[in-house]
């Protein structure tokens, strides 16, 4: 190895190693669907300031292959030129390509400019209508994909959820699993299910919204009536995982009748006399911020006891990576199901794709889902997928923020804040996650986002007993200590410490 090949070679490591993003091309759609997914960074864009894109360069790769660039005849060998401008603006000149390159949302021009607050949230580059690519800011890690993966996609966040499902798969804890609705809440649960020991066990998902509260008992207890043994959802879960679906849904008596279930550790099936102990993994689902829960009520105690572990899963707007992976995937489910028995070989135009891209998607990955449904439908003698225009109007790109209508306060994108910036924040804020992030100017859900994003950031709902242990005796149970020995917030450490036995 050369002295230049060694000096690039480090400077691209400490890039890694410092979870440091870089302007990101990541193909959308492709004429060769396999190369959905593929990422290159644009290091001379980042490092020298200019970089350029054409049929020859850069080279693209996943899952570790070797990268190869875009190579399709249709794209000009002639570059198209990335220069970097103060405030992190990005111009983007297309005067020496035959390429038709369009931005998303903007009419055809020789240049672009492109802020930085947009590459947080992702640029959409189509290329001669046949190829999207999307530029973003985003880290240098290699983007694995595999169709096995219940938990699909190469965003840092799906990433960063895959390794905490499989440090989750040995252990037995009640787990939280908390994101607004359609985001793959249930899909996360069935990950952690199909990870742990009691894979071939019952999965039981309870759509808690729906049990009306005068057959409650008999649903989730079960029941033994003239001889007539009726099992409830918990015992059907035996060895197994029963998930607990949108919790805030469900009435004060299911939440009463759930919390007496846990205090006691077993059920009593209405019409029996003995008690059979809960013998599942339980996982509970939330679309509802924690803030917005009354304090003390059987709602906010039944959730801090099942709360031993929390996973979030953020809006599909948050990873627009995604998208372009999760609707071929999606489109390919779709036709199998539809056309049994009939390749799948219909291309996807760049139109439609730099549509999906700069849609909002209020209904996250379960939308997407639907969309593709409809897409397949629509498509069957079609030579390229085709959506209805009536649905195909109604995917206008959102508003700035990419999602909608953002909570008061909310300034930035969590993809902006940096691992060493949420460090520094938290600490000045006694690790609260509140205080983090009015300071940072992002969400509450965001700064659960990158704290799990992040290796080496923590709650104390990821402590394990060992470690609590250890510091409560050397610290002789001074909370305050405690909180600065561990860095997780002082209010959650007591309340992990409590819900452990400890006195405090």
């Amino acid at each position: 190895m050369s002295a230049t090949q060694y000096t690039t070679k480090h400077a691209v490591d400490e890039l890694v190693n410092n979870d440091q993003r870089v302007p990101m091309l990541v193909i959308a759609t492709h004429p060769d669907r396999t190369r959905i997914g593929e990422r290159a960074a644009l290091l001379d864009l980042y490092n020298q300031d200019n970089d350029y894109l054409s049929r020859v360069k850069p080279e693209f790769s996943k899952n570790g292959n070797v990268g190869r660039a875009l190579l399709d005849e249709f794209i000009s060998r002639s570059p198209i030129i990335f220069q970097r401008e103060p405030a992190g603006r990005i111009r983007l000149k297309t005067h020496s390509t035959k390429t038709t390159v369009t931005i998303a949302g903007l009419d055809v021009q020789d240049e672009y400019f492109l802020q930085e607050k947009e590459l947080d949230n992702g640029v959409v580059i189509g290329l001669n209508h046949r190829i999207v690519l999307l530029l973003k800011l985003l880290p240098l890690h290699d983007s694995a994909v595999d169709d096995n993966d219940i938990l699909f996609g190469i965003s840092s966040d799906i990433k960063a959820i895959r390794q905490r499902v499989g440090q989750l798969a040995e252990m037995t804890l009640p787990v939280m699993i908390r994101g607004a609705a359609g985001v793959g809440k249930k899909q996360a649960a069935y990950a952690i299910h199909q990870a742990s020991k009691g894979q071939n066990k019952p999965f039981i998902s309870v759509n808690l919204a729906a049990i009306h509260d005068a057959v409650a008992e008999a649903e989730l207890l079960g029941s033994d009536r003239n001889g007539s043994r009726q099992l409830g959802y918990f015992e059907q879960a035996n060895g197994g995982t029963i998930v607990l679906e949108d919790i805030e849904d469900a009435s004060v008596n299911v939440h009463r009748l759930l919390y007496t279930i846990l205090q006691r550790q077993s059920v009593v099936p209405v019409g029996a006399d003995q008690a059979i102990p809960i013998n599942c993994r339980i996982i509970l689902t939330s679309h509802q911020d924690p803030a917005g829960i009354e304090e003390n009520s059987i709602l906010s105690m039944l959730i801090e006891k099942l709360s031993a572990y929390l996973l979030f899963i953020p809006p599909l707007s948050e990873r627009r990576e995604d998208i372009g992976l999760l609707f071929d995937y999606f489109v390919r489910e779709q036709w199998q199901k539809l056309y049994s028995g009939r390749a799948h070989d219909v291309k996807i135009p760049g139109e439609l794709m730099s549509q999906l891209l700069a849609f909002h998607w209020p209904g996250n990955v379960r939308q997407l889902r639907n969309v593709a449904r409809q897409v397949a439908i629509d498509s069957r003698e079609q030579a390229q997928l085709h959506l209805d225009p009536q649905l195909l109007s109604m995917l206008k790109p959102g508003t700035e923020n990419g999602h909608g209508e953002e909570e008061p306060g909310v300034q930035r994108k969590p993809n902006s804040v940096s691992r060493a910036e949420l460090l520094e924040t938290l600490r000045d804020c006694r690790f609260e996650l509140q205080a983090t992030a009015k300071k940072l100017g992002i969400s509450r859900a965001s700064v659960y986002q990158l704290i799990q994003r992040f290796e080496g950031v923590r709650t104390a709902q990821d402590l394990s007993e060992d470690e609590i242990q250890q510091s409560y005796e050397l610290n002789r149970s001074d909370t305050e200590k405690m909180m600065w020995d561990l860095q997780v917030s002082q209010i959650g450490l007591r309340r992990r410490l409590k819900s452990l036995g400890y006195d405090i």
